[in-house]
């Protein structure tokens, strides 16, 4: 068979292209004929009548192997265009007719439920009584801690900064020392007027060394420390959500600075026996928004069995803004940190409890948990398919999020005080840049993280309308090749000369568009 001759005019996602004309070459390809009159087709536009885009070969018209069947075929601009773009990602199934009755372009009109909260809900990171005994000190010039930059903020937070602190340190900047609180706490801390508010404490004697903040050294440990009798003032708060999504606080002012880091996702999950594949946003609602709507959003119908954040978590506001349920407003047992969260949901391994289950985790922590926990593929309203954030369950390559496939994420943030601390402009310097080290690259994209290098599309505020993002230096190939195998345009080079004149740049010895 001959090469495939692609439609002009169309933009498609770079892997849906690839994927596409993988379909139609060799001769595994002839499985896929529509039709075998050997006078069907002359070009694409002869083929279009048998829907999903098929491409005209040697005369017969091709299955182009993308969906859904009547998807956005050109360039996304529109949301919906973003949510329904063609691609080769899995395509999962949310009948909202079957399973809610909302049937057509019937939605859920229903009032949300105030919730009941039990009082049972306690983060298992909290422990006991310590009985380890004085704690080292985080700031400790003899030990090599004589420069440190304190920070706070959410629990999501702490892997990858355990993969940044030797870099950060071997670069001659301060050694990090985080305390765990939550997003809004990260902002809370810089934003706040209240100097008592600015500060990292240590908590009450006898706690739990979970409960202290911690330093994170060079060999690439994360040590529970003692701040002091005084604590330590905030030079980073850190957020997984914008500061003009917590509750009173705006957009930076002339106080305040920004800078933003790698992409993170906020997934649903279930137990890892449970059936459970999907979910679209009007039944999320209907769980988290009404305790399952008296049974109709079976089988999540136990509010026992719902296992959720609180209200200053960055996870619970940007899923609270995607599916329409105010933060504080979730039904469910907040477990407190993404670590106790991830606990309660894999020892539950009953059929009827872990078909019952669910809960709601940044996709970080899924990704180190697989085996005991599975994420739902999510269906926004409007889109035709659920899709995971990665292109099959399998994968890890996040192209649902880098192409608006998959819409619940948004950048790291990290507010300082203006004029910029030194020990925050230090681990700002390396961490938040235009281009990163490649180290630094390499500590995003194994925290489970997507740089901006690896994303086309953007947005500016807490789920906000995509629009389409031409990274100024693109490392998509790079992501994919750290997580899997690149797709076929992602061709090897050693400088630009090797590439095509369609992907000139060469970045990370992969061509690139730019």
């Amino acid at each position: 068979m001959s090469a495939l001759r692609p439609i002009r005019g169309i933009g498609l996602p770079r892997w849906a292209r690839a994927a596409a004309a993988g379909l139609v070459l060799g001769s595994a390809a002839c499985t896929l004929l529509l039709d075998r009159s050997s006078t069907q087709c002359e070009s694409n536009a002869d083929c279009a009548k048998f829907g999903g885009h098929p491409f005209c070969q040697s005369g017969l018209c091709v299955k182009s192997g993308l969906s859904p069947t009547d998807c956005f075929y050109g360039t996304p601009q529109q949301p919906l265009d973003f949510l329904n773009q063609c691609s080769s990602a899995q395509c999962l199934s949310f009948d909202n007719c079957q399973r809610l009755q909302f049937c057509g372009d019937a939605a859920s009109d229903a009032l949300l439920v105030a919730p009941q909260k039990p009082d049972s809900g306690v983060s298992t990171t909290q422990g006991a009584a310590s009985d380890a005994g004085p704690l080292p000190n985080c700031q400790d010039p003899a030990n090599g801690r004589a420069q440190v930059v304190y920070m706070t903020g959410s629990s999501n937070f702490p892997p990858l900064l355990v993969k940044l602190a030797p870099i950060i340190i071997a670069a001659g900047g301060p050694t990090p020392v985080f305390l765990i609180t939550s997003s809004c706490n990260g902002v809370k801390s810089v934003f706040s007027t209240v100097d008592t508010e600015r500060f990292i404490r240590d908590p009450a004697p006898g706690s739990s060394p979970a409960k202290y903040a911690a330093y994170f050294g060079q060999d690439g440990t994360q040590v529970p420390c003692a701040l002091g009798p005084t604590g330590a003032m905030v030079d980073i708060g850190e957020s997984d959500i914008f500061s003009s999504t917590c509750p009173g606080f705006g957009p930076p002012g002339d106080t305040v600075n920004e800078s933003v880091g790698p992409n993170q996702a906020m997934a649903f999950v279930v137990p890892g026996a449970s059936s459970q594949t999907a979910i679209s946003q009007e039944a999320a609602r209907e769980v988290f928004g009404m305790a399952g709507n008296n049974g109709a959003a079976t089988p999540w119908i136990d509010p026992a069995r719902y296992f959720v954040r609180n209200a200053n978590t960055g996870t619970q506001q940007m899923i609270g803004h995607a599916i329409g349920v105010p933060a504080d407003r979730f039904w469910g047992i907040d477990q407190g940190a993404a670590s106790a969260m991830d606990q309660a949901l894999k020892v539950l391994t009953g059929s009827i409890e872990a078909e019952q289950a669910i809960g709601i985790i940044s996709v970080d922590w899924y990704d180190n948990d697989r085996k005991n926990l599975k994420a739902l593929a999510y269906k926004a309203a409007g889109q035709e398919c659920a899709y995971l954030p990665d292109s099959s369950p399998d994968a890890m390559d996040k192209r649902n999020v880098r192409d608006g496939h998959y819409p619940i994420w948004g950048p790291l943030h990290f507010f300082t005080a203006n004029p910029l601390p030194p020990a925050a402009g230090a681990f700002l310097s390396v961490v938040t840049v235009p281009k990163v080290d490649t180290g630094v690259l390499d500590a995003f994209i194994g925290a489970s993280l997507v740089p901006t290098c690896a994303m086309t599309v953007q947005r500016d505020a807490e789920l906000a309308a995509l629009r389409p993002y031409p990274a100024p230096f693109e490392c998509g190939c790079y992501f994919e090749s750290k997580k899997g195998s690149p797709p076929p345009e992602c061709t090897g080079c050693n400088a630009a000369r090797d590439c095509p004149a369609a992907r000139p740049a060469c970045n990370l010895n992969f061509c690139e568009v730019r």
